[in-house]
Order: C-alpha cells, then sequence, then structure tokens
C-alpha cells in the first residue's frame, strides 16, 4: 500500500498537505514567506511519513514581474529531487477545474463539502480544512491512480 504525500505548494503564502496510509489521513499546512522554509518544512514531512508517492501541482505560467513566482518554481524544482519512490505532478489548471465544478455543484466528491458563511467552508468527512488542505487534497484525489 502506498504511503501519499499531496502538496500544494507555495513559494512565499501557505502551502497545503494532504497525507493518506490506508485510512489514516492528516492535513497540515506551512506558512512562512521564504520558499527555503517551505522546503525545509516538505522535507520534514518526508522524513517523517516516509511516503512512497509524492503528488504536488504544478503550474507552467511563467511571470516574470516578481519574486513569488520564482520563489515558487524554485521550490517545484526541489520537489523533483526528494528522495520519494514515485514523484508526480498534477497541472494547477485540473486543480482549479474541480473546485469549480464542486463549487458549482456539477460534481460531488462523498465525505467533501463545502457551507457558505461566516465561519463555514470547505470539510472533509466532517473535519473542517482551509482552501490549500483544500488544493492538497484535490491533487491527491486526481493523482489517486497510485493508491
Amino acid at each position: 500500500m502506498n504511503r501519499i504525500l499531496s502538496i500544494d505548494p507555495s513559494g512565499t503564502g501557505t502551502t497545503g498537505i494532504y497525507f493518506k496510509n490506508g485510512k489514516q489521513e492528516k492535513f497540515n499546512h506551512y506558512q512562512g514567506k521564504e520558499w527555503q522554509k517551505h522546503y525545509d518544512f516538505i522535507v520534514s514531512l518526508v522524513k517523517t511519513y516516509q511516503p512512497t508517492v509524492l503528488l504536488y501541482e504544478h503550474t507552467n505560467f511563467i511571470n516574470t514581474k516578481g519574486k513569488d513566482m520564482t520563489s515558487l518554481l524554485k521550490l517545484l524544482g526541489t520537489l523533483e529531487v526528494l528522495p520519494v519512490e514515485k514523484v508526480k505532478s498534477v497541472p494547477v489548471n485540473q486543480v482549479k477545474a474541480l473546485k469549480t465544478k464542486l463549487l458549482s455543484g456539477t460534481k460531488t466528491i462523498a465525505g467533501l463539502e463545502f457551507k457558505k458563511g461566516r465561519g463555514k467552508g470547505w470539510s472533509w468527512k466532517n473535519q473542517r480544512i482551509s482552501i490549500h488542505e483544500l488544493d492538497a487534497w484535490l491533487v491527491y484525489w486526481l493523482g489517486r491512480e497510485y493508491e
């Protein structure tokens, strides 16, 4: 059985994390302005969880204005060389399209809910999750063939 670490990476904002090992599931996130700290956090999770599969959201959008995109691209490059059996990426446009379908109600996934209103939002199996953790879970869901 695969241990899957799924990541919605950000080099200068919030990185969302989802880990699945059989029935065990954990959400996590890291917030910071330095991509190297995001990398260190991800490395610590790889050491702790010892995943066999690493899934991450990627983009090929290049914006030459600003260091945020440069930091994200640096972080994406480091993910490819982590000591994990399989490293696979999921395009950001697939994640966004799935989220749009879920919000519009044209797609449903058992256990995943969105409730409008203050203090509500997304939940997975009745556990409240952040938008970044949701994206990490959607990356997992889109790449679940590796399970």
